[in-house]
């Protein structure tokens, strides 16, 4: 579907965005996508490669659980110093709301309210942020919050 998609090998991030509509066609995709994308373009050049997409398809969906939470992590650390703060936390689960639809989530669950809540959780060293060893084990020891922050895995 890559070569149909992308007859020239590169995927850029308008096109990107219609595949994952296509998935999610009750959501709103495009939030997601700036997270997905830039971590798929691993050479920042504004597009994917044939063989950028290979690997992030495999990083996602071959490996250990925690090789592949850690990919998902890098995905949402985007200020990329190893650290997802609240904010981080509550912009990424608005956007993973908007890509599910409105069937996600109950009518008293606001992302920022869940973003607080899961942080008193995964941050162990009660430093108010949460590194990739808690957002690993997190996730391994809660199935809600792995089903919220990492679906696919």
């Amino acid at each position: 579907e890559f070569i149909y998609n992308c007859p020239n090998g590169r995927l850029d991030k308008k096109n990107f965005t219609d595949i994952y509509e296509k998935f999610y066609p009750n959501g709103k995709v495009d939030r997601y996508c700036e997270y997905a994308f830039n971590t798929f373009d691993r050479n920042n050049d504004g597009t994917i490669d044939f063989e950028e997409f290979l690997l992030s398809m495999a990083a996602t969906s071959q490996g250990s659980i925690d090789d592949r939470l850690g990919f998902v992590f890098d995905m949402y650390d985007t200020s990329r110093d190893g650290l997802i703060d609240q904010k981080q936390l509550t912009s990424l689960i608005s956007a993973m709301f908007d890509l599910l639809g409105t069937s996600a989530c109950r009518v008293d669950c606001d992302p920022e309210t869940l973003a607080e809540n899961i942080m008193a959780y995964l941050d162990i060293n009660g430093d108010k942020k949460l590194d990739k060893k808690e957002f690993i084990a997190g996730c391994k020891n809660n199935d809600s919050i792995c089903r919220l922050l990492a679906p696919n895995i």
